[in-house]
């Protein structure tokens, strides 16, 4: 009876990177510019550039014009308030509640780039697909720093890169050194994005698998519900300041009287925290974030981690290091199989 003969780890490595590099290489791009998405967007429309935040005052005004959508309160690094209305249109006002600019879907660079960056321009499905290839990435990189591993001692020169015109015959060993030593510098930073991403595609899965294994709850934070009704949103933030002092508005949801808010120390850039109004105006429901099982405020890490909310400039340089890693990676490594298929 014939033996199959299974695939070696670099066969694997080899063809999980020519089918992954073409998605590698959008999803480097469209991430890394998505850091800078708000100067881009102040870039490209220079009615943005605002020199101090919308008051929420304004934003209330212009949020009881509309009973659809959602919408974004000011802050520093984004001062105009942004409504989205039932159709995907992104609004943004100014200061005096103007109307500084509209954007439809898939009208700018940065509306694609959003798209294609979060479910590939194919709304849920392509969530799936994302889930399914970020993994296979996880595999990818993985197998290649296994492959890489020296054997023996380890040497600073395993690192070393030698530059030559890739052109030209001596090009292989560049190209291969230099995918060599990214994958191996910038490890950590790949990975933190491709498991963050993965995460994020199954988020409720992951949510639930971390509330199960970190159950734990502090019970030393109570609110009460008190009997207050508030039918437009001056009157809702009055209520949210009252009932979680300290914490930031920072998201609100035009057709249910929903608000999320964020605690100064809390890394979601929008907030876990929760106050809902039932369809009379009254207060209905308050949700604190610090009171819900360790895990799922784990959970709540994810996306800020993939996005560099936390951390600072620091922070932004490492996924941004990791983003160029990866238009270098498939890059590279294409290049180099291309090339060595060619000499044979």
């Amino acid at each position: 009876m014939r033996r199959i003969k299974l695939p070696s780890l670099t066969q694997w490595h080899r063809w999980l990177g020519l089918v992954l590099s073409g998605w590698v290489l959008l999803m480097a791009v469209t991430g890394s510019m998505l850091l800078f998405k708000n100067q881009w967007l102040m870039w490209q429309y220079p009615s943005l550039r605002l020199d101090n935040p919308v008051s929420h005052a304004t934003s209330a005004t212009i949020a009881d014009r509309y009973t659809a959508g959602y919408a974004y309160l000011p802050t520093d690094d984004r001062p105009w308030f942004e409504l989205v209305d039932g159709d995907g249109n992104h609004h943004y006002f100014g200061p005096q509640g103007e109307q500084l600019l509209t954007r439809a879907p898939y009208a700018d660079t940065v509306s694609w780039f959003v798209e294609l960056h979060h479910h590939l321009a194919l709304d849920e499905f392509g969530k799936d697909i994302l889930g399914v290839l970020s993994l296979l990435a996880l595999v990818l990189i993985t197998t290649g720093l296994v492959r890489w591993w020296p054997k023996r001692q380890w040497r600073w020169k395993n690192l070393a890169v030698r530059f030559y015109n890739p052109f030209s015959a001596k090009g292989m060993q560049t190209l291969w050194q230099l995918h060599r030593s990214t994958g191996a510098i910038v490890f950590i930073p790949v990975a933190l994005l491709m498991l963050t991403g993965s995460a994020i595609m199954y988020a409720s899965t992951v949510k639930g698998g971390l509330t199960t294994l970190l159950p734990m709850t502090d019970s030393r934070i109570h609110h009460s519900v008190p009997e207050r009704s508030a039918t437009h949103w001056q009157e809702r933030f009055e209520v949210a300041r009252t009932v979680l002092p300290n914490a930031d508005i920072r998201l609100i949801y035009l057709d249910s009287g929903r608000m999320r808010l964020k605690w100064p120390d809390e890394w979601h850039p929008n907030g876990r925290n929760y106050i809902a109004f039932d369809e009379t105006g009254t207060l209905s429901s308050i949700t604190d974030v610090r009171t819900r099982p360790l895990g799922e405020q784990v959970s709540h890490m994810i996306y800020p981690l993939h996005v560099a909310a936390i951390g600072g400039t620091a922070m932004t340089l490492v996924i941004l290091a990791g983003g160029i890693a990866l238009l270098l990676l498939p890059m590279t490594g294409v290049w180099f199989y291309l090339k060595r298929r060619n000499k044979r």
